[in-house]
Parts: C-alpha cells; structure tokens; sequence
C-alpha cells in the first residue's frame, strides 16, 4: 500500500533557496508575544511614525503642497504641525514640481511665518522639476541618501511624476510604485509622505477613503491617510485623518491665511462645499470616464449606475447616455472574466 501523501514534505525541496531566505520564516505566536520587539519611533505624535507611509489626498488649490512643506519643516525642526508635536529628525523633500526660485520662496516664508530663526541643517531638498527619472534608479538614489544622512521622512511632491506612463486613475498601474515605497519603508526605516488627487464629482457624497483618484489599492495603501475637502467657508477645508495605528481622530477644519493653513476650531467640519447643480447639457461624459478609470475592474453596470449617482448626481437617464457614448467611442469594456467595467489602455 503506497504511503499517505502529505503536501508539506516537499515545500522547501521545491523551493530556490534564495527565496526561501528572501522572506521571514513563519513563528510561533507562543514565542511570538513574549519576543521583545521595539516600537517604531515617533515622528509626528498620534499620526507618523517610522517605517510608514502617509497620504495627502485633495482635490486641486487644495494646498496640499504647502502642508506638505510646512510638515517636513515641522519635523525637520521638531515644531508643531496642525497642533500635533514633532520629533527633529532628518528629512528629504524631493520637489518635482516647483521651480528652484519657488520652492526656495514658500519655504522661506513659511519657516518665517513658524518662527524657526534659521534654516535647519538637517532638512535636504532635491529639486527634480523637469527631469524624469526611473523608478528602480530613484530607489537606489534614494537609499543611498537615506543611510549618508540618517533621513527619517522623505517626501515625494507629486508622487505621479514617478508613475512614467502609467495612469494614477488605474489601480493596478500605481501598485508597482506604491511597492517601491513598501519597500523603501523595509530597506531603510524611513517613512514616506506624498500627495495624490482627489476624483471627479461630488466629494460631499463620498466617504474619505472613496475620494482619492486611483481606486482601492492607493486608499488602503497608507499607513495614515489625511483628506482635505473644500468648506463652505471659502479658502477653508474639512480634514479627515484615517489611521492604521493610532486611536481615531474627530475630523476639523483648516483655513488658508498665507503661507499656512491654520486650524478654525469655529467652523463645522460636516459642512462642506456643495457642488452647483449642473444643468443636463453641462453633463461631462469624461466624468464617467475617470469615475471607471479610478474604480477599473470593480463595478457591475448596476454598481457604476449607483456610484454615478451618488458621485456625480447623475440620473438613471443620464447615465446610460453617456456610458453608451463611451462605448461607442471604444473608451470602455466590460471584462469577459468578472463582467466589470474597464477602461481601455492608451497603449
């Protein structure tokens, strides 16, 4: 009688050494709780800590570069941001998007609006306008920086600079950068902190992991994750801050009083800026366009009809309209294998 088969005996005989080194052998939990392990390190107290990564999300004239420098000015100086207290540590800020006169302006102005006497010795700026760069090299650039000056923070303003060819819109086009920066997290110990935009239509009907453009892999994709959507007060926006490792946070409300967004205790974060109701003709079929880009290869028509509506306050009527039009322009499918909506590749 031929032996009992048993599935495990042959695993690591089948398998490459070199991947079975490349990965972390599976434990015993009962060896597992008792184990000493130390806790990250605080970068920004309640909301960053190392080895994380952190999402700005926000639709555009948000001034998402503007928290964003005057964070890494916080942390680079050990001031408070928005209230939460920072650790000094080192930090690069990789600016792909200002011009060198610029950068060097709002910087200036908000360390001179914050009260830092002098420019901190440990805060490098990579000025990158107007350069591509590929992401593997970037990598090594970057690591490479991060052990020659201990940096704890780098942040990547904007993000999609490094996506080439891809659509950020695309969920499995961002994932092999949003990789790349889990394994910088693992390679070096830094954090990374970045920017995204917010999608099409009414952001009011939407929750805060719904908002940014790029679907479930870049909402989920962060350690915390911080929205800001336009108030009714102008020049001010409501902050939603989703975190993975910290106690939830009640959401407020920042206004813009240059060169810093200020918190407003006195106005309602729930109140936020209500689209105009559009008239039928107004009604943008590139709308449903992104709205499927962002969310490719997750809705039925039934869930896309639901989601238009409650994104873009379409009607029933409207909708199909325009979703037949995207068809006949050969801009959409529906994949034979799960019957959801797709957009088709540029390519």
């Amino acid at each position: 009688m031929p032996d009992a088969y048993d599935p495990f005996s042959r695993c690591y005989e089948q398998t490459e050494p070199e991947v079975a080194e490349f990965f972390p052998q599976p434990e015993k939990y009962s060896e597992f709780e008792p184990a000493q392990i130390e806790k990250p390190k605080a970068i920004i107290e309640h909301l960053l800590d190392s080895s994380s990564r952190m999402m700005f999300g926000g639709g555009s004239k948000t001034y998402k570069t503007w928290a964003m420098t005057d964070m890494a000015l916080s942390i680079a100086c050990g001031v408070p941001w928005w209230g939460f207290p920072c650790l000094a540590f080192p930090i690069l800020y990789i600016n792909f998007e200002l011009k060198r006169y610029y950068a060097q302006a709002r910087l200036k102005a908000i360390r001179i609006a914050k009260k830092i006497p002098n420019p901190p010795e440990n805060f490098f700026i990579w000025n990158l306008r107007g350069f591509e760069i590929a992401q593997n090299l970037f990598k090594d650039q970057v690591v490479d920086f991060i052990a020659r000056y201990a940096i704890a923070v780098v942040f990547i303003d904007p993000f999609y600079r490094l996506l080439g060819d891809a659509d950020e819109r695309i969920s499995k086009e961002i994932m092999p950068l949003l990789l790349l920066f889990e394994e910088l997290n693992r390679l070096t110990d830094a954090s990374i902190v970045c920017a995204a935009h917010f999608t099409k239509g009414n952001q009011c009907a939407k929750d805060p992991l719904d908002r940014i453009s790029g679907g479930a892999s870049i909402n989920r994709h962060p350690d915390s994750l911080l929205t800001l959507t336009k108030h009714e007060t102008e020049g001010a926006f409501t902050v939603d801050i989703i975190t993975r490792d910290f106690p939830p946070m009640v959401p407020f409300v920042i206004k813009w009083q240059y060169p810093l967004l200020i918190a407003d205790k006195a106005l309602d974060p729930a109140k936020l800026k209500k689209p105009a109701i559009a008239k039928s003709d107004a009604f943008d079929q590139n709308d449903l366009l992104d709205l499927i880009a962002d969310h490719d290869d997750e809705f039925s028509t039934g869930e896309l009809e639901t989601k238009a509506g409650e994104s873009l306050g379409w009607s029933r009527r409207t909708f199909f309209r325009k979703l037949k039009a995207l068809e006949k322009e050969k801009l959409i499918f529906t994949s034979k294998l799960s019957g959801k909506w797709n957009v088709k590749n540029a390519a």
